[in-house]
């Protein structure tokens, strides 16, 4: 048997290759530097969606999900007033605050039953026109959301929809970020279950998944009154180091004249948050966009572990940190 014994090897005209010196582990493969030099190595791993995302972070990007229910406007069948979707009461102006919070995600998330199955529960926003549930929405400059005109078939000023939304928030320095956050929407307070809040939910912990409760923070005070034209809700808020919180965002659309109705619901001042090193959590935004969370219909999340999925899940769907 004959063999060839060579340090480098060249084809007429390209470029001379160095070979390795010792031989590399099971499954390693002959790669490049680029400088002639052969090396082995490990093979491309492709990452999974949410880690490829954070690829997106540091840019200057921010993304919410958002979802839309007629309430009272619903027509026919799938309505809801003082009862919510998920047979508790549910007031608008105290989604930040038990028993409402639960009812709050499950409806951004666009689960407005949480799970059930009976055939008789409907899916959340019914005969909404156009925005659907847990749509994936990005800015497109300072703003993110939107501010709209809509038509209403029952014309019903009192239980008027609403809209929600969640923006995941992270620090990623070790020292926490004070941050203004600021929001505008459209409120129709008539029955005591409307109103709006800026709110931010936050977790126990800075790892995902580690996160066992959570607290809430509301922002500002919450509007209860009338107001087609917008209000604005605006408070400071301090990052906490390190972790990610989500930021949400509860309105009312507002009757204008016959079945017409505004529906205004978005988050500004976006380049003072990134101006600050507040970024968005493309990794947790991908998975409130993607993930079954399958939490509880209804039940007390400050300080216990219900929503702690949100963070959990992420970490087994997307990778931890």
């Amino acid at each position: 048997m004959s063999k060839l014994i060579v340090d480098t090897i060249q084809r007429p005209g390209g470029a001379q290759l160095a070979f390795p010196t010792v031989d590399g582990t099971a499954g390693q493969f002959v790669r490049t530097d680029a400088n002639g030099n052969l090396s082995f190595g490990a093979g491309y791993t492709f990452p999974v969606t949410g880690t490829n995302s954070v690829a997106l972070e540091n840019k200057g990007m921010f993304g919410s999900i958002s979802s839309h229910t007629y309430r009272a406007n619903t027509y026919s069948t799938g309505e809801w007033t003082s009862t919510g979707p998920s047979g508790g009461n549910y007031t608008n102006y105290l989604a930040h605050s038990d028993p409402n919070l639960i009812q709050f995600v499950n409806m951004c998330l666009g689960d407005g039953k949480g799970g059930a199955s009976s055939t008789t529960d409907y899916f959340l926003g019914d005969d909404d026109r156009g925005s659907g549930a847990r749509a994936l929405m990005f800015s497109n400059g300072n703003r993110l959301g939107y501010k709209r005109d809509m038509l209403m078939y029952d014309n019903s000023t009192s239980y008027g929809g609403h809209s929600f939304r969640m923006m995941p928030l992270r620090n990623p320095t070790a020292s926490p970020i004070s941050i203004t956050l600021s929001a505008y929407v459209t409120d129709y307070y008539s029955s005591g279950y409307e109103g709006t809040r800026l709110f931010v939910i936050v977790p126990n912990t800075s790892v995902y998944s580690t996160v066992t409760s959570i607290t809430t923070t509301s922002l500002g005070t919450s509007s209860t009154s009338t107001d087609m034209n917008g209000t604005n809700l605006s408070a400071a808020y301090t990052v906490p180091a390190n972790t990610t919180v989500i930021v949400c965002l509860a309105s009312t659309t507002a009757y204008q004249t016959t079945y017409r109705f505004k529906d205004t619901n978005y988050f500004y001042n976006l380049n003072a948050i990134n101006t600050a090193g507040v970024i968005c959590d493309m990794r947790m935004l991908t998975s409130l966009y993607t993930t079954r969370f399958n939490l509880p219909t209804s039940g007390n999340c400050i300080g216990t572990n219900l929503l702690a999925p949100l963070w959990t899940n992420t970490a087994t769907n997307y990778g931890d940190r």
